[in-house]
């Protein structure tokens, strides 16, 4: 018994970190967040912190992990890139639709880019490599005719990206331009319905030329000529 209290205030006490941390990287960016923050929010000793983690960025790597695993998780739906459905035209509604659920991580992503300008990230190779895959799987799906190649899948996944955080990460644009905060479940809709309008008319997929039929009737016999 001793042991199973001692591993449940373990499990507890690296919950309230990573929850900590979460909430401290997207109220001030990798670069402003402390330690001594994300303790007192945890309501542990700064020291303890080190227990767990070895330094901010493993907590960063741990947080960057988990978010990826909600992302998998608390969306059930596969992307559409890569589903078997050939459901491509919903790409950016359901990019947006996921981003929607994860604006801590929306609001973190804006902060790292004012703060890091040309600099490296943390995690950049791995999150490199994540993008890099999401590109291979849009090109994969351009070549099997499920999405339109007309565009460069490079920049086709940069557009995606923007549409999808833009009206979140810059709520202040989004209130200005259409009257209401991007954390509206009506503007949520709107946007949706757009992002799905626009996949339909932007990403239909290619026209793949099939072959002629070959006939299935019976050739004519020639006439012997009665001449012959």
């Amino acid at each position: 018994m001793p042991n199973q209290s001692r591993t449940r205030g373990r499990a507890h006490t690296l919950a309230a970190i990573i929850d900590a941390a979460r909430k401290e990287f997207a109220l001030k960016g990798y670069a402003g967040a402390r330690m001594e923050s994300i303790a007192q929010t945890a309501g542990i000793n700064k020291e303890l912190i080190y227990h767990y983690f070895r330094s901010k960025e493993h907590i960063f790597q741990e947080v960057r992990g988990l978010h990826r695993t909600d992302v998998l998780t608390n969306d059930a739906r596969l992307d559409p890139a890569t589903d078997p459905s050939g459901a491509t035209d919903g790409l950016f509604a359901w990019r947006f639709d996921t981003a929607a659920k994860h604006m801590e991580w929306v609001r973190f992503l804006t902060w790292e880019a004012a703060q890091s300008q040309d600099d490296k990230v943390p995690g950049e190779q791995g999150r490199r490599e994540g993008m890099q895959r999401t590109i291979d799987r849009l090109r994969e799906a351009q070549q099997n005719g499920r999405i339109s190649n007309a565009f460069d899948p490079r920049l086709l996944q940069l557009a995606v990206f923007a549409l999808a955080t833009y009206p979140l990460a810059y709520g202040q644009i989004t209130r200005m331009v259409t009257g209401k905060s991007p954390s509206d479940p009506a503007f949520q809709k709107e946007w949706h319905e757009f992002l799905q309008k626009l996949g339909e008319r932007v990403l239909p997929p290619s026209k793949v030329e099939k072959a002629p039929a070959k006939s299935t009737r019976p050739r004519a016999r020639k006439r012997a000529n009665p001449g012959q």
